[in-house]
Formats: structure tokens, C-alpha cells, sequence
């Protein structure tokens, strides 16, 4: 399960003018160490259109809370238990937290690669698990892909203001998850998020536009790379 992700560079200026797309940014971003993942609870970009029936006329480019709190929420943040952090695609259109946001509030959530776990081989109860960085090969020059994300807005009681959150989409596992890990023989896991393009994303983005038949296919532009990420790594 995904814990973890990147986005590299940086959710900045550069980024948004290369997306040829014109831009609304409605808050600063937060003071974060680099090389710092996202974890949830945190404050992550997340790109969302203007007009969902034309996102190609502008994105709206805002940090939300990751781990959705959904509209109907009216006790405090933390009394929302339920793990919204994915959205499993296969009922993305009937669970009650996802129905609405799927019918009308999807995003694009930025990112250059995220982290799955596993128990290697020898592992004592208490030792960390081991990390793996889930990247995509590049046929082109878009480092950054997007997760297919939803977003609500609650009032939670213990919160000043509404609160916008999201979670993003996971299903079936493709080829690089399937495949089993050389010294544990099990694969890397059961849930692959969804992760597409700019082009596929807008396409996401569009209420009329094919919906979750668009995430069926588990396979990424161009495929998977897997490879360690001890967690030193981030402190250098």
C-alpha cells in the first residue's frame, strides 16, 4: 500500500508553465525539507479544473489535506477513522465516501514516484520494513505523472474553515507488481495506485469523459521501474 510519494522537482513555477495549461494558484505551498516524501494527513498540490465539463480552459493548482474527509463529516478531524487515503477503483462509484466525488469532484495529484513496502527475507519483529521506489520509464520528456485523484470538502467541528482532502485511485495489480519479489517469492503488493500522463489526466478530469473505464488498464505509459529507497537516502 502506498504510504509514501514523491514529487521532484518541486510543485513550482517552472512546473506549471510547462504544462501549457493555464493556471490558477490558490495558496502558497508548505515549508517542506527536499527530498521529503508525502505521508498522509500532510498537505499535498493537487491540480483540479476551473470547469469540470472543460478542464482543458484552466486547472485550479491547491494543497489539500491527503486522507479524504468526507462531505458528510461532521464530528472532528480525527474522529473520521476510516483509511480514505485510496479509493478503490472498483467501487469508487458506490461507496458512500467516494459516490459524489467521483460523480463530481475528481483531481490530479502530482508525482515523480512513490513507495511500496515489503519484509525481506531474515526480518525481526520491529525492523523496518523495506522501502521500494515505483518510478515510470520515459518516453518522453514528463517526468512528473499523475495519480487519479478524488476531493471533498467537510466541517469538521474541531476545524477553522472547510476542509478540502483527497484520496487517489488504486486497483489490480499489473505486470511489475505481479511479478514476485527474487528473495521473497510474493509479489510486491495486491493494490496498484493509477497513474497517468498529463493527457490521460485531463481526460480524468472530464465529467463526461470516460470515467473509471479510463483506469481499467493497470499498466502505466511506458511501464514500471522498481528499486530500492533505503530511507537514508532522504536525509542526504
Amino acid at each position: 500500500m502506498c504510504l509514501e510519494y514523491y514529487l521532484e522537482p518541486s510543485f513550482d513555477v517552472a512546473f506549471l508553465r510547462s504544462l501549457k495549461i493555464p493556471v490558477r494558484v490558490t495558496d502558497g505551498p508548505p515549508n517542506r525539507p527536499p527530498n521529503t516524501p508525502f505521508r498522509p494527513t500532510e498537505r499535498a498540490p493537487v491540480l483540479r479544473a476551473e470547469d469540470p465539463e472543460d478542464p482543458a480552459a484552466g486547472l485550479v493548482a491547491s494543497h489539500l489535506r491527503w486522507w479524504m474527509v468526507p462531505f458528510f463529516h461532521r464530528g472532528r478531524v480525527d474522529d473520521w477513522r476510516a483509511r480514505c487515503i485510496h479509493a478503490r477503483l472498483e467501487t469508487i462509484d458506490t461507496r458512500d465516501a467516494f459516490r459524489q466525488p467521483y460523480v463530481r469532484r475528481r483531481a490530479l495529484v502530482p508525482v515523480t514516484s512513490y513507495i511500496e513496502y515489503d519484509a525481506p527475507p531474515g526480518r525481526a519483529k520491529g525492523e523496518p520494513l523495506r522501502r521500494w521506489e515505483v518510478r515510470w520509464t520515459r518516453r518522453d520528456s514528463a517526468q512528473i505523472r499523475y495519480f487519479a485523484g478524488l476531493w471533498d470538502v467537510s466541517n469538521p467541528r474541531d476545524h477553522d474553515g472547510p476542509l478540502e482532502s483527497f484520496a487517489f485511485v488504486t486497483g489490480r495489480p499489473g505486470r511489475a507488481y505481479a511479478t514476485p519479489v527474487a528473495d521473497t517469492g510474493r509479489p510486491l503488493h495486491s493494490r496498484q495506485p493509477r497513474v497517468l500522463t498529463l493527457e490521460q489526466g485531463m481526460d480524468w478530469l472530464r465529467l463526461d469523459g470516460p470515467g473509471k473505464a479510463l483506469l481499467l488498464d493497470p499498466e502505466p505509459l511506458g511501464g514500471f521501474v522498481v528499486r530500492p529507497r533505503p530511507e537514508h537516502r532522504d536525509r542526504t
